[in-house]
């Protein structure tokens, strides 16, 4: 197995790792279901040969207008199911344990929203297994709720509608880790109520204009870009890019920067490189918020997948930059 490969298995790891952790800690805590976002992990659906429309009843029970309501099978329980936003394509995956075959053929979703294109069912085995492919017409927050009706309940709100704080994070494939790092962090800590969107959260390519939409589209508060180089052993510290070529009120590209590389530098102990007028860059032009990219300078990997020295030095930028968005919101209050 080449060290690249080995990457791949380390960075699928960690996310399995970490959706696997808060599935544990949120089902314990309440009765809704968690909705994974790591947009990326890759369980297996099945195939379109084994798939079918999903029957859709629009007499809604009063009450439950604008809710879309998934109707399971009575022996299926929360850790019968995953739900896997895939807000960067606009999909929501519902994989379902069952042992019932066919349930969906004879079953209809009941909604009265508009906003769903298109919902086919996957069979995934032949034994009533089924993954549920809802495609949508924009990007949206959700929560979900699993009723005593053996339902499950979806609510679909704009990202500014549930969350006072959004983030959008974008990674190169040396950052993925850091990435997976900081979303880690965040999860775990709940006073402060952030929620970061992330471009990608695996080595899957995602094209600049989906990556530059889920920016707009999550009405982030914030952008960070992370960026590490595997080229030039000599380019060793943290230098912080921003577009100056326009002007924000409440914090400006320069001063956002300067916060993060403040704040990455003292929580690695890397060198200083500076603040940096970035040439042209498609992700930072496009932004209209508060915007960096963090070069966190040279990463190289051993055939373990990360030395410790490493995987120190990335959860340590992971802390920086999380702190750094603290100390932004602060200031943009």
């Amino acid at each position: 197995m080449t060290n690249k490969d080995m990457k791949k298995v380390a960075v699928k790891a960690s996310v399995f790792a970490i959706v696997s952790i808060s599935l544990m800690l949120y089902r314990s805590a309440t009765k809704h279901i968690m909705i994974t976002d790591a947009a990326g992990v890759q369980i297996d659906r099945g195939n379109s040969e084994n798939a079918y429309t999903l029957l859709m009843d629009k007499n809604v029970p009063q009450g439950k207008s604008d809710v879309l309501i998934i109707p399971l099978p009575k022996s299926v329980s929360s850790d019968n199911i995953v739900l896997e936003d895939r807000y960067v394509n606009h999909q929501l995956r519902i994989y379902i344990d069952s042992r019932e075959e066919g349930f969906y053929k004879d079953n209809a979703i009941v909604t009265d929203l508009d906003i769903i294109e298109n919902a086919v069912c996957v069979a995934q085995n032949d034994t009533g297994s089924v993954c549920l492919d809802i495609d949508l017409d924009s990007f949206y927050a959700n929560e979900s709720t699993l009723t005593e009706s053996s339902t499950i309940e979806v609510k679909f709100f704009k990202p500014s509608e549930k969350y006072d704080r959004i983030v959008a994070v974008d990674a190169d494939d040396l950052s993925l880790e850091t990435a997976l790092l900081l979303k880690n962090k965040a999860s775990r800590d709940q006073n402060n109520d952030i929620k970061f969107y992330f471009t990608r959260q695996t080595d899957e390519d995602v094209d600049i204009e989906k990556r530059k939409a889920l920016v707009r589209d999550c009405e982030a508060d914030l952008f960070v870009g992370l960026s590490a180089s595997s080229e030039n052993a000599g380019d060793n510290g943290i230098a912080c890019y921003y577009n100056d070529r326009f002007f924000l009120r409440r914090l400006s590209n320069a001063a956002f920067a300067d916060i993060v590389e403040r704040s990455c530098v003292s929580s690695s102990g890397a060198s200083a490189l500076g603040v940096i007028p970035a040439q042209e860059d498609e992700m930072l032009d496009s932004a209209k918020i508060p915007s960096v990219i963090v070069s966190t300078g040279f990463l190289q990997t051993d055939q373990d997948g990360s030395s410790q020295a490493e995987k120190s030095y990335r959860n340590s930028i992971a802390d920086g930059v999380y702190n750094a968005v603290l100390e932004a919101f602060e200031v943009m209050k």
